[in-house]
């Protein structure tokens, strides 16, 4: 009986091993192929042709290219604030990849699920000498299957969460900071705009004046110095307009890389005036301290730090073990049955190492999320600080300069084309009309950057 037992094992492991390596054999092709190639050589060549195609080109028989997956409808070239954030969430490969590290934090729940595997022993015992009191050939084969009867699966399984939250919140704090520099490049591209929209009306302008300026030279009323200088005038000024050209052009390409689409060059559509009314500094920090990005994921951290101070106080519990098998004599024929309990005495090892690292990784964690409260706030403080500041910077310019111009410039036309001022105060006045003009779109690029920061500060620029 116990040859047989022992022999059955033998012959069932051998039999799995035949099984595998027949498995792993391809199969044979039929001979009635190899005669068809040997009579029809021609047919046999394009046959592998057509195979080999297929093979280089990585589709199936009978697929089309037109099957494939279609390319993605290229971005409008003329996108608003919110289109642009709205391809950040869609479209950029980067907030892809970073999406994508959420799957990895995420497998760790399947081993968190997993039990523990059973082990299989074999023991054989063996009459060396002396007198035989039972059987001198005794085979043992045992079955041991560790029991988590203590929880420690649950716990792994509350880290794995955690940890997957705590994956989430990172990605959402670090797409956040992207989506700040956007907002940034979009205010550049929209401000390099406008100042190109306000070079080229000058230069229209400064043509039109150089027109009557060569007129009146040409009817004796104005001098040949007028002429040259206003002539290299308006060259000086042909090359501000070719330089903001080439700004806008690579605030464009600044955009694109940010969003990750090659060969895009988009142009900004929308305003520089401030649309959004923001609370006051009290209710955007109630608002930061719930909604920052980086304070949510401050917080999950500290959440997965007392998730491992959980794990590891649980798995200094010891994990029983229950085992069964039977014992084989060969004299005797006889077989028992085993049956036993196993338990680890934690007399030394109680997990005090882990229990250690995690109880400082939480701490560690407590006074990383403090610090990042008081410079949450600080920088809050900051931003809003800044933004007022800009915003009673872009007032005083719009009322005392900006509304000003107009008059100032048609002072200057009326006098020079009266004769009470010269070319020299002509030109000086459409040098100072166009600095004007282009200091009040800086004012308003500042005001917008100031804007974005207090909304970044206070977590207003994500969605729920």
């Amino acid at each position: 009986m116990k040859r047989f037992i022992v022999w059955s094992v033998l012959g069932t492991l051998a039999a799995g091993s035949a099984g595998a390596r027949q498995t792993e054999a391809p199969p044979r092709e039929p001979k009635r192929s190899e005669a068809t190639s040997a009579e029809h050589p021609g047919q046999a060549s394009s046959s592998g042709l057509l195979l080999l195609a297929q093979g280089q080109s990585g589709a199936p028989p009978g697929h089309s290219p037109g099957a494939q997956r279609q390319p993605e409808a290229a971005p409008p070239e003329r996108v608003t604030l919110e289109q642009a954030l709205s391809l950040l969430e869609a479209r950029s490969p980067w907030a892809a990849a970073e999406r994508s590290r959420i799957d990895v934090a995420a497998a760790d729940r399947v081993e968190a699920g997993l039990l523990p595997n059973p082990s299989f022993s074999y023991g054989t015992q063996l009459l060396a000498a002396g007198v035989n009191t039972g059987s001198s050939v005794v085979h043992e084969l045992s079955l041991e299957q560790p029991l988590l009867v203590f929880g420690q699966r649950g716990v792994r399984r509350e880290l794995a969460e955690r940890n997957v939250s705590a994956e989430q919140a990172r990605v959402k704090a670090s797409l956040a900071e992207r989506a700040l520099a956007v907002r940034e490049a979009f205010a550049a591209l929209l401000t390099n705009q406008e100042a190109l929209r306000v070079l080229e009306e000058t230069a229209v302008d400064l043509g039109r004046v150089e027109k009557v300026v060569k007129g009146r030279a040409a009817a004796g009323d104005s001098s040949r110095y007028d002429v040259e200088r206003i002539e290299v005038e308006s060259r000086a000024l042909e090359v501000e307009v070719l330089n903001a050209r080439a700004s806008v052009e690579d605030a464009s390409g600044r955009l694109a890389a940010l969003l990750g689409i090659e060969g895009w060059r988009p142009r900004a559509q929308g305003s520089l005036r401030i649309t959004e009314s923001l609370p006051d500094l009290p209710l955007l920090w109630e608002s930061a301290q719930q909604r920052r990005p980086s304070l949510v994921a401050a917080r999950a951290r500290q959440a997965v730090a007392r998730g491992g101070l959980d794990v590891a106080r649980r798995e200094r519990l010891p994990v029983p073990s229950v085992a069964a098998g039977v014992m084989l004599t060969r004299n005797e024929k006889s077989t028992i049955a085993l049956v036993g309990v196993g338990l680890p005495l934690p007399l030394f090892d109680r997990n005090q190492g882990a229990i250690a690292r995690a109880s400082a990784e939480l701490r560690a964690e407590a006074r990383a999320l403090e610090a990042e409260l008081a410079e949450a706030r600080a920088e809050l403080s900051r931003a809003h600080a800044v933004l007022e500041g800009r915003k009673g910077a872009l007032a005083r310019l719009e009322h005392d300069v900006v509304e000003r111009l107009p008059t100032v410039r048609r002072m200057a036309e009326d006098a020079y084309r009266e004769g009470r001022g010269n070319i020299l105060e002509l030109l000086d006045a459409f040098r100072s009309l166009k600095d004007m003009r282009v200091l009040h779109l800086k004012q308003q690029e500042t005001v917008k950057l100031a804007e974005a920061s207090v909304l970044f500060a206070a977590g207003l620029d994500t969605a729920e």
